[in-house]
C-alpha cells in the first residue's frame, strides 16, 4: 500500500516518466537547475557535459538527499568526477533514485572537449537500471548530448538534449524521459552571474527557470532562483575552503513545501582554479 502511495505522490509532483531530470547538486538546485549554460564543474554530466570541456582541474563532487519533503521514499543520491587528459575531459558519474521497493540507478560515462576555448561539445552514455520488488527489473542504455557557446566576453549559451536516442525501459517499453534545456549565463562581473533557461519535456509544457550566483571574496557563494511548471523558488550558500566547496540549498515547492540540500565537491585548482572559472569567459575574448 505504501508503495502504491509514494507512486501516487510522485507522480502528482512530477507527472513524468521514469529517470526524470531531477536536478542535482546543491549549487544547481539553489539556481533552480537553471545550470545548463553553466556546467563548470563536474555535475555538468547530469546537465550537460559540453560544460566538461571549460575544466582545466580534476573534480570530484558527492550529493545526498537522504528525505526530499520529509519522504525517504524519494531519496537520491549522486557521485560525479571529472579528469582533464590530453584528447578531452572524461566525467563518470552515478545516480540512484528510491527506495527498497523501486529503485532507479543511472550511471554514465562522459566526455567533453572544446575548440578555440570558446565552443565546447560534450556526450553521455547512459545505463538505466529499474528494479521494482516483487516485480523484476530491466535495464537500457541511452545517449545525451550538449553543446556550449561563448558569445562575447559577458554572455554563454548552452545546450542539452536528455535520452536524445529515445531509450525506452521495462515491458511496457516505457519512453525514459526525454528533455531538452536550452539557456544563457549574463556576467556583468566575474564575480556575479544571471541565468535563464527553458527546459521542455516532450511530453509536458515548457518550463521558464531563472538562477543568480554571486562570490563573496573567493570564499562564499551565494544563490538564488525560481521556476514555473512546476512553480517554485530556491536559495542556497556556498562556502569555499582551499580545493573544498560546501554547498546548501533550499527549495520551496508549491506543492510539497520546503526541502533542504546538500553536497560536498573537491576540485583540485583550489582558490586559483575558482578564479580561472569565474575570469574564463572574459580571458577567452581577451586574448584574441
Amino acid at each position: 500500500m505504501i508503495f502504491i502511495v509514494i507512486l501516487m505522490i510522485f507522480a502528482a509532483k512530477n507527472g513524468k516518466s521514469q529517470f526524470e531530470n531531477i536536478d542535482l547538486g546543491a549549487r544547481a538546485v539553489a539556481m533552480n537547475g537553471a545550470f545548463t549554460s553553466v556546467s563548470n564543474s563536474s555535475l555538468a554530466i547530469f546537465y550537460n557535459p559540453a560544460g566538461l570541456g571549460q575544466m582545466k582541474y580534476r573534480d570530484f563532487s558527492v550529493f545526498y538527499s537522504p528525505a526530499p519533503f520529509g519522504l525517504s521514499e524519494l531519496s537520491t543520491a549522486a557521485v560525479t568526477f571529472a579528469q582533464p587528459m590530453r584528447y578531452g575531459i572524461f566525467g563518470a558519474g552515478i545516480r540512484t533514485y528510491g527506495f527498497e521497493l523501486y529503485r532507479e540507478t543511472n550511471a554514465l560515462l562522459s566526455y567533453g572537449n572544446g575548440y578555440k576555448k570558446k565552443l565546447f561539445y560534450g556526450f553521455n552514455l547512459n545505463f538505466y537500471h529499474l528494479n521494482i520488488q516483487n516485480y523484476g527489473s530491466a535495464f537500457s542504455f541511452g545517449v545525451d548530448a550538449g553543446a556550449m557557446a561563448y558569445i562575447n566576453k559577458y554572455l554563454r549559451w548552452g545546450f542539452f538534449g536528455k535520452n536524445i536516442t529515445g531509450a525506452k525501459i521495462g515491458e511496457s517499453r516505457e519512453k525514459i524521459a526525454q528533455v531538452y534545456r536550452t539557456g544563457l549565463n549574463y556576467k556583468p562581473l566575474n564575480e556575479a552571474g544571471l541565468m535563464l533557461e527553458i527546459e521542455k519535456d516532450v511530453k509536458y509544457p515548457v518550463s521558464v527557470r531563472a538562477g543568480f550566483e554571486y562570490t563573496l571574496m573567493d570564499y562564499v557563494d551565494l544563490r538564488a532562483g525560481v521556476g514555473n511548471e512546476p512553480a517554485s523558488f530556491t536559495g542556497g550558500i556556498g562556502i569555499n575552503y582551499n580545493i573544498f566547496q560546501l554547498d546548501y540549498a533550499l527549495y520551496k515547492s508549491q506543492d510539497l513545501g520546503i526541502t533542504h540540500q546538500g553536497s560536498l565537491t573537491v576540485n583540485f585548482g583550489g582558490i586559483i582554479g575558482r578564479r580561472e572559472i569565474r575570469e574564463q569567459l572574459k580571458k577567452a575574448f581577451e586574448e584574441n
